[in-house]
């Protein structure tokens, strides 16, 4: 109850007892006065009836008594009057009323006395209903009276106590609120001097000091923080100097080593220690002049004496170290004084060096020039501006030329005109960029013959980088490289029908499975073999066969198109490689077409042949996915056509022909369930890791199929992509997302995030921005409810038009997303200038964390990298709670996934909204 109530009740109760105790007794003594005054006037008129009644009574004349009776009978009180004579017993005269009353009713009488003999009876009957009437018209008017009173009371008492009491008590507990939570700018202003002021007073002191108090603790904690800020900024700087220090001596190359002028070492650093072979403690147990080699220790000791200790330096020397297992290691030294507080020499620091390569490179310098005219490669030197300055012998031998006829001229004296003017425009290119250049090159010998050799330049630059020279080495490859192409040729081709071989062909898929891999494609491997080749064979002979072989690869390759390679297995069987299909009609026709080829007769030495083939077709990657597996499902079924009757092809499996037909079903009925409503959009919620909110959903396309029930998106979204349904249906999910988005915040829900998928055709759709402008406005949404995915491969492929949607769509304030992030090939660079908001973590790398060390490594770097870049992070296919530890404890902002949510209908998913929080289990 408030104060307000209480006070009115109080009011209310004070007020009204005492005045219905008041009107009570008031009424109690008008009740009694009126019934006073009724029998008095009663007994009045019944005094008059009785003296008007003596004289006609004792004359027995009613004329004159008549006349009495009728102004009785005036009075409206009065009921009747009967006058009764006691002589005869009769009645005299009587009057009564024509209307009889409903009330009470009283009667009294009297005797008529004339001159002391009772000579008559006076009756009167009087109606008591008006005395009742009167009293409730008086309970009323005091009642009223009394209400007014009442009323008119509380509105007084309430205004005063308003005035003087409630509101200056609300504004003291505003006040005291406002102390509470340390709002102490707005002074308190008290101007009543009653108690209620005076308490008002209190406060406002309170307020001032409590503000003085808190001004002077802030400026007393800016104070100390300044003075702990100055305090660390000099201890970072003592820290900096010092690590300097410990760093330019821990981390040089070169060695350092201190000791005492007696030659007591105090102090190595690690290169010094690598150096000798000794540890710190073993060499601080020797002393210094003990790693001295006898023959330099004359001249370290004249240059202490004489240079450092007179003027505390000494320039670079040579002299020889002995190290721990006694062998002597040739090196620089510089020594330098190290000086006492008062100016003191009292320990020297020597600066090592190892010199041993250099004296090996002066070793090697000899030998060089040795082998630089004894090697049997070719060597030009020239200088910077490509004049030819020396040659070797080799030069001469596989050139022709001398040196003296080369000497002063540009190497375009060998130039034998094969390579056009970009081709040297890029040697020199990278020559410039990376120092080097290495390749292959036709030059011509003095004799004018054309010869490839394998050319290496370097470049030479001097100290300051500048390029002094370049040095050319090239040997002769005209019979290695003729060697090469032979090998070359067996190792990768059949020598008898010149088409490439197995091993040749396993190349060529290989490569072509990493892109149908990479693209989600699908490629094709056909096994052909010759049906009773064997009997023609040893029938006419291996010679006929032999040619049998080249005419049958000759109409092979007649039929296949740009790209399909045909190589011989082996004996009669040939592969055939279709690396880009559609789907498993493709295949069919190119071994329909091949079949067909086969269907003229062959004349072989007069004999015509009419040869057929039996085909087995698997396909990648339904039937494997590698080479070898495909090759082998291809095998099977090749042999179950041979069973049916040869001349055909077959499938590997029959679940693959059932297939094919599933989805030109699909095909067929695909095109209309935009148009038949057939697709609905599951959601599943993205949740926020660190509060477990529901910050937004994924929409998902199902395909409500009238035979197959509900599909999702893997039994029919190739297929729309094939067949170009997918822009259409990816317009119909835009558009259904914002409905559904608008019809969820008109039930009462928050706007929210929903993401939806752009396929790489809808995202390069020219119509696209102007779609989502037109869905967004239909159903009057803001630009942050929608939040578009795409996978890194769209984003990358033609990049100054991905960069003008993406800006188009983030004008808008639409989010952008990058999906299944870490399964195609991003630049980082490119990452930063698409600037998308989230990126979504696969759900490849999010299955086995944080059990694989792999997966969770590349978690962790897309999540670190995410923040790095201010994005968001969210992972899909969260299905343990492991796996949400995991990525708690690594940083990811949002998840989704089966630990929280399936992917539900709107119907489903709008409980999960409301709730607005969703957290797993993790007990």
């Amino acid at each position: 109850m408030s104060l307000r109530q209480a006070f009115l009740i109080a009011v209310v109760l004070g007020l009204l007892i005492p005045a219905l105790l008041i009107s009570f007794l008031s009424f109690n003594l008008q009740r009694d006065k009126m019934e006073t005054q009724l029998a008095v006037d009663q007994n009045r008129l019944l005094e008059i009836v009785a003296l008007g009644m003596q004289e006609p009574l004792w004359n027995l004349s009613r004329q004159a008594g008549a006349p009495l009776v009728s102004s009785v009978m005036d009075d409206e009180r009065i009921i009747s009057v009967r006058v009764s004579d006691t002589q005869s017993n009769t009645i005299f005269l009587s009057a009564l009323r024509s209307e009889r009353r409903i009330g009470g009713v009283a009667f009294v009488q009297k005797p008529v006395v004339y001159r002391g003999e009772e000579i008559g009876q006076v009756n009167i009957e009087f109606d008591t209903e008006h005395l009742g009437i009167a009293q409730k018209n008086q309970l009323k008017d005091l009642l009223l009276i009394v209400a007014a009173q009442l009323l008119l009371s509380i509105v007084l008492i309430m205004s005063i106590l308003n005035s003087r009491f409630l509101k200056p008590i609300r504004q003291l507990s505003e006040q005291a609120t406002q102390l509470a939570a340390l709002q102490l700018d707005q002074p308190f202003l008290w101007g009543r001097q009653d108690e209620i002021g005076t308490v008002g007073k209190h406060l406002e002191w309170m307020r001032a000091e409590l503000k003085r108090l808190i001004d002077e603790l802030k400026a007393k904690t800016l104070a100390l923080e300044a003075d702990i800020e100055r305090r660390r900024e000099v201890e970072d700087a003592l820290r900096r100097s010092e690590n300097k220090y410990r760093e330019l001596f821990w981390s040089n190359l070169d060695g350092i080593v201190i000791s005492s002028l007696e030659g007591q070492v105090i102090d190595a650093n690690p290169a010094f220690l690598s150096l000798i072979g000794y540890s710190l403690d073993q060499l601080k147990l020797q002393n210094f002049w003990k790693v001295v080699s006898d023959n330099s220790e004359a001249v370290e000791r004249y240059n202490l004496d004489n240079k450092v200790m007179r003027f505390g330096f000494c320039d670079e020397f040579e002299v020889e170290y002995i190290n721990r297992l006694g062998s002597a290691i040739p090196v620089s030294v510089k020594t330098v004084a190290m000086r006492d507080a008062d100016g003191r020499i009292t320990a020297v620091w020597r600066m090592v060096r190892d010199i041993s390569e250099r004296r090996a490179a002066e070793e090697r310098m000899q030998l060089a020039a040795k082998v630089f005219e004894n090697t049997a490669e070719g060597i030009m030197i020239t200088d910077a501006q490509v004049r030819i300055r020396s040659v070797n012998r080799a030069f001469t031998e596989i050139t022709g030329f001398s040196q003296e006829e080369v000497l002063g001229q540009r190497p375009t004296v060998l130039s034998s005109g094969r390579h056009n003017k970009e081709f040297y425009d890029s040697l020199w290119s990278v020559l410039s960029e990376q120092g080097q250049w290495q390749g292959e090159v036709w030059n011509r010998r003095k004799n004018g013959e054309v010869y490839p050799e394998w050319l290496a330049i370097n470049a030479v630059k001097s100290l300051a980088g500048d390029v002094t020279h370049y040095v050319a080495i090239f040997s002769d490859q005209s019979e290695r490289k003729a060697a090469d192409e032979r090998i070359q040729f067996l190792a990768h081709f059949d020598v008898l029908t010149g088409l490439p071989n197995r091993g040749h062909l396993q190349d060529r898929a290989l490569l072509a499975i990493q892109n149908a891999a990479h693209d989600n494609g699908k490629l094709g491997v056909l096994l052909l073999d010759l049906d009773r080749f064997k009997t023609i064979n040893e029938s006419l002979g291996h010679a006929a066969g032999d040619i049998l072989l080249k005419i049958a690869s000759e109409r092979i390759r007649r039929v296949l198109g740009a790209g399909e390679v045909v190589a011989r297995q082996g004996g009669d069987e040939f592969l055939v490689l279709l690396p880009l299909i559609n789907d498993a009609a493709d295949a069919v026709h190119v071994a329909e077409r091949i079949l067909a080829e086969f269907a003229a007769p062959i004349d072989v030495y007069s004999h015509s042949l009419a040869i057929t083939a039996s085909i087995g077709i698997s396909l990648f990657p339904d039937d494997g996915r590698d080479f070898d597996t495909l090759v082998r499902n291809a095998d099977a079924a090749m042999y179950h056509a041979k069973s049916s009757g040869r001349n055909n092809y077959k499938f590997y499996t029959a679940d693959l022909n059932a297939r094919a037909r599933e989805i030109l079903a699909i095909e067929s009925q695909l095109r209309h369930a935009v148009d038949r409503q057939e697709f609905v959009l599951h959601y599943q919620p993205q949740v926020e890791m660190s509060t477990g909110n529901i910050i937004g959903a994924e929409a998902l396309i199902r395909w409500n199929h009238p035979t197959l029930g509900l599909l999702g998106p893997l039994h029919f979204i190739d297929v729309a992509e094939e067949r170009g349904y997918i822009v259409q249906i990816g317009n119909w999910v835009i558009r259904e997302a914002c409905r559904q988005i608008a019809e969820w915040h008109a039930k009462g829900l928050p706007l929210m995030t929903v993401g939806v998928n752009l396929s790489a055709l809808q995202f390069r759709h020219q119509e696209l921005v102007g779609l989502l402008q037109d869905a967004l406005a239909e159903y009057q949404l803001p630009g942050s409810c929608l939040d578009v995915e795409v996978t890194e491969s769209v984003i990358m492929d033609d990049l100054e038009s991905t960069v003008q949607t993406i800006r188009a769509i983030q004008a808008m304030g639409i989010r952008m997303s990058i999906d299944d992030f870490g399964t195609g090939y991003s630049s980082l660079a490119y990452l930063k200038r698409f600037k998308a908001d989230k990126l979504k973590i696969d759900r490849s790398f999010v299955r086995d964390i944080p059990g694989d060390q792999d997966d969770s490594a590349i978690t962790r770097a897309i999540i670190n990298m995410s923040k790095n870049l201010n994005m968001q992070v969210v992972a899909e296919g969260v299905e343990t709670v492991e796996q949400w530890q995991f990525l708690a404890q690594e940083g990811c902002h949002q998840v989704q996934g089966y630990l929280l949510s399936k992917p539900v209908s709107a119907e489903a998913v709008e409980p999960l909204l409301r709730q607005k929080c969703l957290l797993p289990r993790l007990e």
